[in-house]
């Protein structure tokens, strides 16, 4: 009856074609899919990504917040992908990465032992409800459950829509046929099933597709799960995707959740010419523990979703003791040197507050490292200026963000503890000396900014593809020396506390001044003479301006130094 309903809303929507059934009903699967998640993703999502780069420190640990995250969000890709974010900024190991996919491959089952209840009935008053509360309530987490039941319902209702339109296909000879193919060739069927999954780039809505086809007697079990086995490789072209353009770590990040996978189905597919009473040994213990006799016919989606579920628990029981031996592989898969930045302070003690001139040193040691990390984002920027090409610009991008992540912690971190310093009985000098370092921070983290907005010149520079003329470069190298000397002297002078060092620094941040300034003019006059691409030139004095105040931060820090009382 319910089948019913479905098929006539279909045939009035004019989808009597079996193309449009299928492929409307799997949009309305994948756009459902999408706003749930993105939805459950607005709720909970900056939590979890919070829970999920600080409990990764075990693989057991990885492993259960990844299930959580996974179960939570109904989306092993947005796992993947964040974890991939994590692993390329580095607050994660690839080790710890492999615990998190185990779990991430577990909680993504989830969503087929939902649409195993078959609950497709409240499909479209989710729909209106979801609707309802997405559109007229103000309140935001109610709108974000609005938009989450909203999902549940275009996702039921896709699948109620591919099983009116697949039912009557039972009678097809060409479908018969195909049925016939994948339960007697698994290995055909596994095939599609990694192929169809890569496509839509969604391994639920591949497992969905399958529990439907089953549901309707389009599939036998064994064909069914392998295509579920299939499908669990295919979902790892989003890991794979995520991590083209990212750094070694999380390009064995990818791979290693791939391995994973291939080397489930290549132990699991024999399985299923292994038989017991005449069926799959796997499959055969499957049934034993899921109610009805799938056998005959008897609650197939429950079968095939817990199929999927025990899978994955088996593969990952099987494979979590030899993590040590995949990340090995995968290391020796994707070669190269891993560049390994430390997050987070390093000589910041919460116990020494209460010792405020030793808290003050670990401060200062702490705004050196902080120092360092921005002068190597400047520097960076600055040889990104004269790369050609594409590719080794963007490793020197990634190694800027890399670093305006570390300074921008340090940032937070630094000032937090010496706001702590302050609240401490502290003396006068001792005052004016965490005073001066809280505002002396700021402009460290400004030349990583600068670092960044010079990177963003570049981009529309390649984008534009704007060239500078051989003078224009001359000028942007000489004034580049000039400026990295002021940075170099000024990091220099606060990390041996020189005063002598910080007056050569404004020295030449004086020459910087003047330089610009002269090349400004310069610009102009070529300008004038139409000597110069009027494009390139707004991108020129961009660089120049940036590169100035490089210089005024500089001067900051060192008249800082200078004006703290303890320098003298």
């Amino acid at each position: 009856m319910q089948n019913d309903i479905y098929l006539n809303i279909v045939k009035g929507l004019g989808l009597n074609n079996i193309y449009f059934g299928i492929f409307g009903g799997l949009g309305l699967f994948l756009f459902g899919m999408k706003i749930m998640s993105e939805g459950l993703q607005k709720i909970a999502g900056k939590s979890l990504r919070r829970i999920l780069g600080l409990l990764t420190k075990t693989t057991i640990g990885g492993l259960l917040v990844g299930a959580g995250v996974t179960a939570i969000i109904q989306s092993s890709s947005a796992t993947t992908v964040m974890l991939i974010g994590f692993v390329q900024a580095g607050l994660i190991t690839l080790r710890q990465s492999v615990g998190v996919i185990f779990g991430a491959d577990i909680g993504t089952t989830i969503t087929a032992q939902i649409i195993a209840f078959k609950i497709h009935k409240f499909a479209l008053p989710a729909i209106g409800l979801g609707v309802f509360l997405y559109s007229f309530i103000p309140r935001k987490n109610v709108k974000y459950m609005g938009q989450i039941i909203l999902g549940f319902g275009l996702l039921f209702f896709g699948l109620s829509v591919m099983t009116s339109v697949f039912a009557p296909l039972k009678s097809d000879p060409a479908f018969q046929q195909l049925f016939v193919t994948f339960s007697g060739n698994p290995f055909l069927a596994l095939l599609t099933g990694a192929i169809l999954t890569m496509v839509i780039q969604s391994s639920s809505a591949t497992v969905g597709i399958t529990m439907t086809l089953a549901g309707v007697g389009l599939l036998d079990f064994t064909a069914a799960f392998a295509v579920i086995l299939g499908d669990n490789i295919g979902t790892t072209i989003t890991a794979q995707l995520a991590a083209l353009n990212a750094n070694i770590t999380a390009k064995r990040t990818a791979w290693a959740h791939t391995m994973i996978k291939v080397i489930g189905a290549a132990y699991m597919l024999p399985l299923l010419f292994v038989r017991v009473d005449g069926k799959p040994v796997f499959l055969f213990l499957v049934n034993l523990v899921t109610p009805g006799n799938v056998w005959i016919g008897e609650n197939i989606e429950r079968h095939v979703a817990n199929t999927h579920l025990f899978f994955n628990l088996i593969n990952c029981l099987l494979l979590i003791p030899f993590t040590g031996a995949i990340v090995y592989l995968v290391t020796k898969m994707v070669r190269g040197e891993v560049e390994v930045i430390e997050h987070g302070s390093r000589f910041l003690d919460e116990r020494m507050i209460v010792t405020p001139e030793i808290a003050i040193g670990q401060s200062k040691k702490e705004i050196v490292r902080m120092l360092r990390y921005a002068e190597e984002q400047f520097n960076f920027s600055l040889q990104s200026i004269h790369v050609e090409k594409h590719r080794d610009r963007e490793r020197l991008f990634e190694k800027i963000r890399r670093r305006e992540e570390v300074v921008n912690l340090l940032e937070r971190e630094i000032s937090s503890f010496i706001i702590k310093i302050d609240q401490q009985s502290i003396t006068e000098e001792q005052s004016r000396t965490t005073a001066g370092l809280l505002h002396l921070i700021h402009d460290v983290e400004r030349i990583g900014d600068i670092a960044e907005n010079v990177m963003d010149l570049m981009v529309l520079k390649e984008e534009e593809n704007i060239k500078f003329s051989e003078v224009a470069i001359k000028e942007i190298r000489t004034l580049s020396d000039y400026v990295r000397l002021a940075v170099s002297l000024t990091i220099e002078a606060f990390e041996k506390w020189d005063k002598n060092i910080a007056h050569r620094a404004l020295e030449i941040e004086g020459k910087v001044d003047a330089t610009e300034q002269q090349y400004r003019d310069n610009h102009i006059k070529r300008l004038g003479k139409a000597a110069c691409d009027p494009t390139a030139g707004v991108v020129f004095l961009d660089i120049l301006s940036n590169l100035e105040r490089t210089g005024d931060h500089a001067h900051n820090i060192s008249k800082k130094i200078l004006e703290i009382n303890s320098f003298a």
